[in-house]
């Protein structure tokens, strides 16, 4: 019986750890070249309408444009990109370049630059107008405004809004303020800005917001963006307006010395952007390999490492820069960048890397070219694929269309079943034609192929990586890996600062065991009893005082993921014919 008093208490509830579960997996980023788009970060997308919408379509057919159509076509929900373009001088002589414009003010001073949003030729074909903004509305002041004062009452606030620039004016002079405040039927500015002469409200003293109208337009698109102005402090200053909002253009204020209001931008109509190039034919390997420069300025594939959301790397247009750019100079350029993509995905054990073959590619070569690799983060597809959405029906690299693959399977069922034995969507022929000897031969060298059935389609044949270890060697294996190790770094992060010790021990191999449980339950580890699937250990014998001291808390788990069946057995069994045999009834 409770015989406490009527009242309020807080009763602490023992806190429960936030419980673990798989995280959403084929999600590929894709590293190519793009007409338009940023080059600075990731963009997710969510259908092919929507890439060609952020990113253009390149007039060269770059191979970025049917891995991401070939991507969706096959199951693919949602894929990352990252733009890669020739951005830094490295003694090739064309790099990629916004389209821009100076701007002018009424003192003939540089006070305005509109720039495209992205580098690339397709900012030439951007057009901006700015005009001044009509006033929409209009005041009076009904107090004398006397001089030195920082507010002014009016008979109507209605229009008026923090930051707004408002020009204060009778018949013989006008004044330019930014508001700081509107209170009632007060308008308030800086008071560092007091009045510099009186104003009288029977003059009439007016006021009314100003500004300029900045027009972005192609011959598909259009932005407006109304009563801008270039008060650092105001919501409407142009920068903060235009920049992150629009999809066509930023803009950067050149703080020109000229006074208010003649540091406003002169009136121009659809003056187009230019100096846009897109630096495609410079491509280097180290354009793909990239740099992390810190927020805002990460490049290439240095920029997806602590991209969180995707758990595959796909980068389609390396044998486009093969066969086209100068800035590969040979094949060991791809070979570079597949390896840095490789070196990625074992440093951290995230993801894994789909990957292509050089173009124009025998057998003897593919293998070849796959003994360069002994990973299983990774895995080669062969041959080429014929798209039938292409305008000019070339081969194009499998590996869009092989992501989307994973993408389904792993929607179907899960990362445990092997995507393979599934219909390439989207594909009307592969490039060369292989025998059931060569399709042995290049999987027993881990190369993936993909076959031609006369009653299924064409098909992924194989789900092997490039892993020389027969217990990593196929892909849903080290993907089934892949996609525990990713659910328990994020779904263990409530950990730190926990104290390490006992206790915690204990929750954490309860937590991991029923999760791997439930794994096991629904197919992703193989056994028979639990005890033949997983094993979770976490205690005092491998958290020694040495590890604890260091900040250290280490789990020990045990997994028997499923294999595929590769090859399917048959036993014929011929029944013998009783009076052939002689043995009579």
């Amino acid at each position: 019986m409770d015989t406490r008093p009527p009242g309020v208490y807080i009763e602490r509830a023992a806190q429960r750890a936030p419980g673990l579960g798989m995280l959403a997996s084929g999600v590929p980023c894709f590293l190519g070249l793009t007409e338009r788009g940023p080059t600075s970060r990731a963009t997710r997308v969510t259908s092919l309408s929507e890439f060609r919408e952020r990113f253009g379509q390149l007039d060269v057919e770059s191979y970025l444009d049917a891995a991401v159509d070939g991507f969706f076509l096959n199951g693919g929900t949602e894929c990352y990109i990252v733009r890669i373009a020739h951005l830094f001088e490295r003694g090739r002589k064309e790099i990629a370049t916004k389209a821009s414009v100076r701007l002018r003010d009424a003192k003939n001073r540089n006070t305005l630059t509109v720039q495209a949003l992205a580098e690339g030729m397709w900012g030439n074909q951007v057009r901006v107008s700015v005009r001044p903004s009509p006033a929409k509305v209009q005041t009076f002041i009904t107090v004398d405004a006397k001089k030195g004062e920082h507010s002014v009452m009016v008979k109507s606030t209605y229009g008026f809004s923090r930051g707004s620039l408002v020009k204060v004016f009778d018949d013989d002079n006008a004044t330019y303020r930014v508001l700081t405040r509107v209170d009632g039927r007060t308008l308030w500015w800086n008071e560092r800005e007091p009045l510099d002469q009186d104003f009288r409200s029977m003059a009439p003293t007016m006021i009314e917001p100003v500004g300029f109208d900045v027009i972005a337009q192609t011959h598909s698109e259009r932005e407006v963006f109304t009563c801008v102005n270039l008060a650092r402090q105001s919501p409407f200053f142009v920068e903060r307006v235009i920049n992150g909002h629009s999809q066509l253009i930023e803009a950067t204020n050149l703080d020109s010395h000229s006074a208010m209001p003649d540091n406003l931008p002169v009136t121009v109509e659809q003056v187009s952007l230019d100096g846009g190039t897109d630096g495609l034919y410079t491509v280097t390997a180290e354009d793909f390999i990239g740099a992390d420069l810190g927020p805002g300025n990460r490049y290439g594939l240095a920029g997806i490492a602590e991209l969180e959301e995707i758990d595959l790397v796909v980068a389609p247009d390396l044998p486009w820069c093969m066969e086209r750019s100068e800035g590969f100079k040979s094949v060991k350029d791809m070979e570079i960048v597949q390896q840095a993509i490789v070196s990625q995905c074992e440093e951290k054990k995230d993801r894994f890397a789909i990957l292509d073959l050089p173009p124009d590619q025998n057998p003897r070569g593919a293998m070849q070219w796959r003994r360069l690799f002994n990973s299983s983060f990774a895995a080669f597809y062969y041959p080429y694929v014929v798209p039938a959405n292409s305008r000019s029906s070339k081969p194009v690299p499998p590996s869009g269309h092989v992501a989307g693959i994973f993408s389904r399977c792993d929607q179907a069922e899960g990362v445990y079943r092997a995507p393979a034995n599934e219909v390439l969507e989207g594909v009307v022929d592969l490039e060369l034609f292989l025998q059931q000897k060569d399709i042995a031969m290049l999987n027993a060298e881990g190369i993936n192929c993909s076959q031609v059935f006369a009653q299924r389609g064409i098909r992924v044949w194989g789900a092997r990586t490039t892993s020389a270890d027969t217990a990593l060697r196929h892909v849903n294996v080290r993907r089934t890996i892949i996609a525990i190790t990713r659910a328990l770094n994020v779904g263990l992060q409530w950990v730190v600062f926990e104290n390490n010790d006992q206790d915690l021990w204990q929750m954490l191999s309860r937590d991991v065991a029923f999760f791997l449980d439930q794994l096991w339950r629904d197919g992703y580890l193989k056994g028979d009893s639990a005890e033949d699937a997983y094993s979770v250990r976490c205690n005092g014998e491998i958290n020694s005082l040495q590890a604890r001291d260091q900040g250290r808390v280490n789990v020990d788990i045990w997994l028997a993921p499923f294999r595929p069946a590769e090859f399917l057995g048959l036993r014929v069994t011929q029944e013998v014919d009783v009076l052939a045999r002689g043995d009579g009834a």
